[in-house]
């Protein structure tokens, strides 16, 4: 007699270790891959979005992409993208393979929800995971977007992001690669904080509302969730960005003696002295044009991904 598959409903998801090439490998990636081919289309948002957050001016969106487009020609809108797609395949496949693994280590032999402290760990560590993998990309990113902006003499030319990365550990040593790290890992655990639990929130609230779980109450949330996650985000992003597009790194000096980069708190409060508080949500428009569509994508293909393939565990 054939034994019986037990069913579905009772069946356990199994755990594969990402390092193993195992369920979250293939999960994160599929995910990693959406998101590169959205930075494609959202880069030449971020990189004005860059440009307005690095400035010190009162600059408008629309006034950075003409200077642009005239100093560069069309094609100057994507400078860094090089840098922007290593970013992606670092710090969103970090990210998503570290709260999957986080959340199934987590999960209680009851079948119950996890606790609020639970999602909030795994936030905490996918974030940080994503903020250190992904920083190195991340300076790269945010250097080759705001080169254009400086003077002739004074850009550094990274012809892709490989070539940064040489250049930099070439001419600023190996620590450059953690420059900004501080407000790189703020930002990425408010990032995924904001957007993993808003998203997660605003769908329930459309389920429990009556409305089908469908492609369209994604697209909802995952809009809804890019207007919180830009908006908490904004400071730290502001703040990273100033850092790392910085001229000089920890290993700069003026007449033999080395200068200490300003801190974290020092930062901010030289932004909030110099240019006030608007100055913390500088390129907030052009960073929710960029960010909202790549949830949108991202959020969709995660819960297709999520339905098809692990449907046999849930």
């Amino acid at each position: 007699m054939v034994a019986q598959r037990p069913p579905l409903s009772t069946a356990k998801r199994p755990i594969v270790p990402f390092w193993c090439g195992g369920t979250q490998f293939l999960f994160a990636f599929g995910l990693c891959v959406s998101a590169m081919a959205a930075s494609c289309f959202t880069h030449p948002i971020d990189l004005i979005k860059v440009h307005l957050q690095t400035s010190q001016t009162r600059t408008g969106a629309l006034q950075a992409t003409r200077r642009i487009v005239h100093e560069m020609g069309i094609f100057g809108l994507y400078n860094g993208l090089s840098a922007a797609l290593l970013r992606q395949g670092t710090y969103t496949m970090a990210r998503f393979a570290v709260y999957d693994i986080a959340k199934d280590y987590m999960r209680h032999a009851d079948g119950s929800h996890l606790t609020g402290g639970e999602i909030a760990l795994a936030t905490l560590l996918s974030g940080a995971a994503g903020g250190i993998v992904g920083n190195p990309a991340e300076i790269l990113n945010v250097r080759m977007q705001n080169d254009q902006s400086l003077p002739p003499y004074m850009r550094r030319n990274y012809k892709s992001a490989v070539h940064g990365l040489v250049a930099m550990v070439r001419d600023e040593g190996v620590r450059s690669l953690a420059i900004g790290l501080a407000p790189s890992l703020v930002r990425a655990t408010l990032a995924t904080a904001s957007q993993f639990v808003s998203y997660d929130t605003f769908k329930e609230w459309l389920l429990n509302a009556g409305y089908p779980d469908s492609v369209s109450v994604h697209f909802a949330a995952s809009f809804a969730a890019g207007l919180v996650a830009t908006t908490v985000c904004s400071p730290a992003d502001v703040i990273k960005s100033r850092t790392m597009a910085a001229l000089r790194s920890q290993q700069s000096s003026v007449a033999g003696v080395r200068i200490r980069p300003p801190s974290l708190w020092h930062t901010c409060w030289s932004i909030y002295r110099s240019e006030g508080l608007r100055a913390f949500f500088k390129g907030w428009l052009p960073s929710y044009a960029r960010l909202c569509p790549q949830l949108v994508i991202t959020f969709i293909i995660y819960e297709r991904l999520r339905k098809s393939y692990f449907a046999q565990y849930n």
